[in-house]
């Protein structure tokens, strides 16, 4: 009997989240920095530091950005793009309590704004509440189920949480939607095996060596799996094949060698 000859490779967890709501718009240079609390709404004015704050957001000054999106917000508290703004960039300063508490202010905003449950799931994910992530990402997967993002953000939360049937599920959904991210396809299978379907993933590592034929994690998973289901000399096969994409690759030589004896 074949035993299993080392543990499926790990994956670095797929987050991705949506990016700022708002496209970059041009500021006025003569406007005058915003010192004093706002008594009246002015949405140009805001629109404004929104912009100052997206153009800041492009060149990676989160900080910096935090603040010119708080003006804003002082001229147009009804703006649910502007606390979209806000919970993104602090959630990238790894301010993730605040982001969450911006990003609320959104939803009651904007009930039905997808990137609102997306990030806010995401901020969740980064704080480590899984459970708690998911039902934002399940509305966001609701308000758009086109939406891959929150298909994967979902799998990555149920996945922690080592629900991995239905993280498979997810990532089977993800995928089909982007079909020709191999990424996904890999996390799909990598969930699949941590499901107990190893059949289901085998086919999926194979779909991934097909649209990325230098992907060597898939071909090592799926050689471990292959032996794993009595099929050696499938296994011995797939290494072979992954041998001129990686000829100078130790744990893909020790592994062949190991098959082979």
């Amino acid at each position: 009997m074949n035993t299993t000859l080392r543990s499926l490779l790990a994956v670095g967890i797929l987050l991705s989240v949506g990016g700022t709501y708002q496209p970059p718009l041009l500021s006025d240079p003569s406007l005058r920095e915003n010192t004093q609390p706002v008594r009246e709404r002015d949405p140009a004015r805001a629109i404004l530091y929104l912009g100052r704050g997206n153009a800041l957001v492009g060149e990676g000054k989160f900080a910096a950005a935090v603040e010119q999106f708080r003006r804003a917000a002082a001229y147009d508290p009804l703006n649910v793009n502007i606390y979209v703004n806000l919970g993104y960039v602090l959630d990238r300063l790894g301010r993730y309590e605040q982001a969450l508490a911006e990003l609320a202010q959104a939803q009651q905003l904007d009930p039905q704004n997808v990137t609102v449950y997306l990030n806010t799931g995401n901020s969740y994910i980064n704080l480590k509440k899984f459970t708690e992530a998911l039902a934002p990402l399940q509305r966001a997967a609701e308000l758009a189920p086109s939406n891959h993002l929150a298909h994967v953000n979902r799998a990555v939360a149920l996945r922690a949480l080592g629900q991995h049937a239905a993280a498979a599920e997810s990532f089977g959904i993800a995928s089909e939607l982007e079909p020709a991210n191999p990424a996904l396809v890999f996390n799909w299978a990598l969930s699949l095996s941590q499901a107990g379907d190893n059949a289901a993933a085998i086919e999926k590592y194979q779909r991934v060596i097909t649209l990325a034929p230098d992907h060597l994690p898939a071909y090592l998973n799926c050689a471990i799996l292959l032996d794993k289901e009595n099929r050696r000399p499938e296994a011995i096969t797939i290494l072979k094949a992954a041998l001129p994409t990686a000829p100078g690759d130790e744990t893909l030589r020790e592994l062949l060698g190991r098959l082979e004896k």
